[in-house]
């Protein structure tokens, strides 16, 4: 089902990127339990278009007649939190709404959420969905779904070099990377428009071993700095560029320019997530994808990040605080899962609940983003994380043209946070 997965990770990715698009905005109705015929009604701000929400709004309905939905849209992702940050100046913040890494520190460290630990309805989310909402023990979020991201490959030009899918030993991985390029083939490129995504696995990936929780947060509560956390992993990832095999091109680079040169034929490995599957399937390419392989005394793991969660506002009370657990209840039910995957696309990361994916993806759907071995490194910048986000890739693009040092850019990272 590849068109399912690639619905979903489009809006990852756009919400990644922070790509804005045209707002569109329904007027909201008063807050609270009053109207439609005695109902209850709560206010909903989706990012979801109506016609893509509507059949989960419908459904619950159906199943709820004493509760209406007033609802409205915003794009993501800046539209969307500029229309919901407007709503809460002016004393309308909807009853639920979505909530995500970068808004977290405002939304929870205001109050403006309610807590949810402690709800039925969050007993089968995954880990990684849990810790991206956390905030000192409590949760305030309700993530559903994650996207995870591996290394596809061309099956044909790896046989070239007597392979038959990607290595999970890095260095492995690069012995065949050079390999390649000595039978012509031109093994791996990366995009450094954003911070790479192999380092980021590799850092998930060693703070997985070591049963570390918090990740980078630690940097953020002064525990650690930036200059402890990132300069082994990230050496790790610089291979390769100090052995030859990826050059300073990776600066100018996008994913669009690397899918259509694998899918060309012209590119055996390239990093890419469940955004691409549907066209790099369309090519009649012999293709897999794998997880990042294992740095020296790592593991496997996959660049990802849980989907934005459902926030309940802090103000809403009585009967319509009640209507919106249930409705987030419907939402984390069975039929409310399945109509997420059928409509908005979402790549279910519940223990009680599994979709259907393309094979070629089974294995990281299974193995990584069921069992949140998934990483991404804003999701635990508790602080300013788009402006250290545009910065991190600012400095890895500055190391891989040769102008300054992996230790440089550990450090450039401290300096720009003690700024904001």
């Amino acid at each position: 089902m590849i068109s399912n997965i690639a619905s979903t990770a489009v809006s990852r990715r756009q919400a990644l990127a922070g790509l804005g698009m045209a707002s569109i905005a329904a007027t909201l109705a008063a807050c609270g339990g009053g109207g439609n015929s005695g109902k209850t009604t709560i206010t909903y701000l989706s990012w979801e278009t109506e016609e893509v929400a509507r059949p989960l709004i419908d459904a619950f309905e159906d199943a709820n007649p004493d509760i209406a939905i007033d609802f409205s849209y915003s794009a993501p992702t800046a539209g969307y939190f500029q229309t919901l940050q407007t709503r809460i100046a002016g004393n309308q913040q909807p009853t639920v709404h979505r909530i995500n890494p970068e808004t977290k520190e405002k939304l929870i460290g205001e109050g403006l959420v309610a807590d949810l630990t402690d709800e039925p309805f969050m007993g089968a989310i995954a880990d990684a969905n849990l810790r991206a909402y956390e905030d000192d023990g409590k949760i305030y979020g309700a993530s559903f779904g994650a996207w995870a991201a591996g290394v596809v490959y061309n099956r044909d030009l790896l046989a070239q070099a007597g392979a038959d899918d990607v290595p999970q030993a890095w260095d492995e991985f690069l012995d065949l990377c050079k390999q390649l390029k000595g039978a012509g083939v031109t093994p791996y490129r990366e995009s450094v428009q954003d911070i790479p995504s192999m380092f980021q696995a590799f850092l998930g990936a060693g703070y997985d071993l070591a049963g570390d929780e918090r990740g980078e947060k630690k940097i953020f509560t002064g525990e650690s700095t930036f200059a402890e956390e990132w300069p082994e992993p990230m050496k790790q990832w610089y291979r390769l560029y100090d052995e030859g095999i990826v050059g300073a091109e990776s600066v100018s680079l996008t994913g669009t320019q690397l899918k259509e040169d694998f899918i060309a034929g012209n590119l055996a490995m390239f990093i890419t997530g469940p955004w691409d599957l549907a066209d790099i399937a369309a090519s009649g390419l012999n293709w897999g994808i794998s997880p990042m392989p294992a740095a020296p005394g790592g593991e496997p793991f996959a660049t990802g990040a849980p989907d934005p969660g459902f926030a309940i506002s802090a103000s809403a009370q009585g009967e319509e605080l009640e209507a919106a657990k249930k409705f987030i209840t419907f939402l984390a039910s069975q039929e409310g899962l399945r109509l997420a995957n059928e409509h908005i696309g979402t790549l279910v990361n519940t223990s009680d609940f599994t979709v259907e994916v393309a094979p070629e993806y089974q294995g990281l759907y299974d193995d990584y983003l069921k069992t949140s071995k998934i990483y991404l490194p804003m999701n635990y910048w508790d602080h300013a994380s788009d402006a250290l986000q545009l910065e991190g890739i600012a400095l890895c693009q500055q190391l891989v043209q040769g102008q300054i040092t992996v230790e440089q850019v550990a450090a450039g990272m401290d300096t720009k946070l003690a700024s904001l």
